[in-house]
Protein backbone atom coordinates (compact mmCIF):
# COMPACT_ATOMS: atom_id res chain seq x y z
CA UNK A 1 0.00 0.00 0.00
CA UNK A 2 1.73 3.75 -0.98
CA UNK A 3 0.50 6.84 0.65
CA UNK A 4 0.78 10.03 -1.80
CA UNK A 5 1.13 12.90 1.35
CA UNK A 6 0.89 16.56 0.97
CA UNK A 7 1.73 18.76 3.52
CA UNK A 8 0.33 22.67 3.63
CA UNK A 9 0.97 25.14 5.72
CA UNK A 10 -1.40 27.60 5.39
CA UNK A 11 -1.81 31.33 6.49
CA UNK A 12 -3.98 31.85 9.96
CA UNK A 13 -6.81 34.11 7.88
CA UNK A 14 -7.64 32.08 5.45
CA UNK A 15 -7.30 28.48 7.31
CA UNK A 16 -10.90 28.09 7.71
CA UNK A 17 -11.99 28.99 4.08
CA UNK A 18 -8.91 26.67 3.02
CA UNK A 19 -10.31 23.71 4.95
CA UNK A 20 -14.05 24.23 4.07
CA UNK A 21 -12.37 24.02 0.47
CA UNK A 22 -10.29 20.87 0.74
CA UNK A 23 -13.16 18.81 2.33
CA UNK A 24 -15.73 19.92 0.05
CA UNK A 25 -14.09 19.97 -3.13
CA UNK A 26 -10.31 19.61 -3.28
CA UNK A 27 -10.10 15.77 -1.32
CA UNK A 28 -13.42 14.65 -3.57
CA UNK A 29 -11.73 15.47 -6.85
CA UNK A 30 -8.74 13.99 -5.96
CA UNK A 31 -10.47 11.03 -4.64
CA UNK A 32 -13.01 10.88 -7.84
CA UNK A 33 -9.71 10.17 -9.66
CA UNK A 34 -10.50 6.52 -8.40
CA UNK A 35 -7.17 6.19 -8.25
CA UNK A 36 -6.84 6.32 -4.22
CA UNK A 37 -9.18 4.45 -1.90
CA UNK A 38 -9.26 6.79 1.54
CA UNK A 39 -7.82 9.72 2.88
CA UNK A 40 -6.97 11.63 6.52
CA UNK A 41 -6.11 15.34 7.10
CA UNK A 42 -3.88 15.62 9.92
CA UNK A 43 -2.46 18.60 11.74
CA UNK A 44 0.83 19.16 12.92
CA UNK A 45 0.51 20.24 16.98
CA UNK A 46 3.87 20.46 17.38
CA UNK A 47 4.94 23.22 15.37
CA UNK A 48 7.96 25.49 16.30
CA UNK A 49 6.52 28.61 18.32
CA UNK A 50 8.08 31.27 15.47
CA UNK A 51 6.63 29.47 12.39
CA UNK A 52 3.77 31.08 11.23
CA UNK A 53 0.48 29.58 9.75
CA UNK A 54 -1.03 25.86 10.60
CA UNK A 55 0.84 23.21 8.96
CA UNK A 56 -1.59 19.96 8.10
CA UNK A 57 -0.58 16.53 6.32
CA UNK A 58 -3.53 15.28 3.79
CA UNK A 59 -2.92 11.67 3.27
CA UNK A 60 -4.26 9.39 0.15
CA UNK A 61 -4.00 5.36 -0.15
CA UNK A 62 -3.63 4.27 -3.08
CA UNK A 63 -3.41 0.43 -3.44
CA UNK A 64 -0.67 0.59 -6.34
CA UNK A 65 2.48 2.88 -7.02
CA UNK A 66 1.25 3.10 -10.27
CA UNK A 67 -2.51 4.26 -9.99
CA UNK A 68 -0.36 7.00 -7.86
CA UNK A 69 1.63 7.14 -10.92
CA UNK A 70 -1.21 7.43 -13.11
CA UNK A 71 -2.93 10.50 -10.98
CA UNK A 72 0.22 12.37 -11.02
CA UNK A 73 0.67 12.24 -14.61
CA UNK A 74 -2.34 12.71 -15.77
CA UNK A 75 -4.75 14.92 -13.02
CA UNK A 76 -2.43 16.09 -10.68
CA UNK A 77 -0.39 18.85 -11.87
CA UNK A 78 -4.26 20.18 -12.71
CA UNK A 79 -5.55 19.82 -8.96
CA UNK A 80 -2.43 21.76 -8.18
CA UNK A 81 -2.83 24.29 -10.15
CA UNK A 82 -6.31 24.51 -9.17
CA UNK A 83 -5.15 25.53 -5.38
CA UNK A 84 -2.63 27.85 -6.60
CA UNK A 85 -4.98 29.82 -8.63
CA UNK A 86 -7.46 29.67 -6.03
CA UNK A 87 -5.17 30.69 -2.73
CA UNK A 88 -1.82 31.32 -4.26
CA UNK A 89 1.34 32.03 -2.04
CA UNK A 90 -1.28 31.74 1.15
CA UNK A 91 -0.80 27.95 0.50
CA UNK A 92 2.34 26.48 0.35
CA UNK A 93 2.74 22.96 0.11
CA UNK A 94 5.54 19.64 -1.00
CA UNK A 95 4.75 16.20 -1.38
CA UNK A 96 5.80 12.96 -0.45
CA UNK A 97 5.31 9.09 -1.68
CA UNK A 98 5.48 6.78 0.70
CA UNK A 99 5.27 2.85 1.01
CA UNK A 100 3.64 1.09 4.04
CA UNK A 101 5.93 -1.83 5.28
Amino acid sequence: MFIYNITFNVETQIEAEWLKWMKNEHILDILGTKKFTEHRILRLVNEHPDASGTTYAVQFTAISITDVQQYLANQGAVLQNELMAKFGQKVLSFTTLLEEI
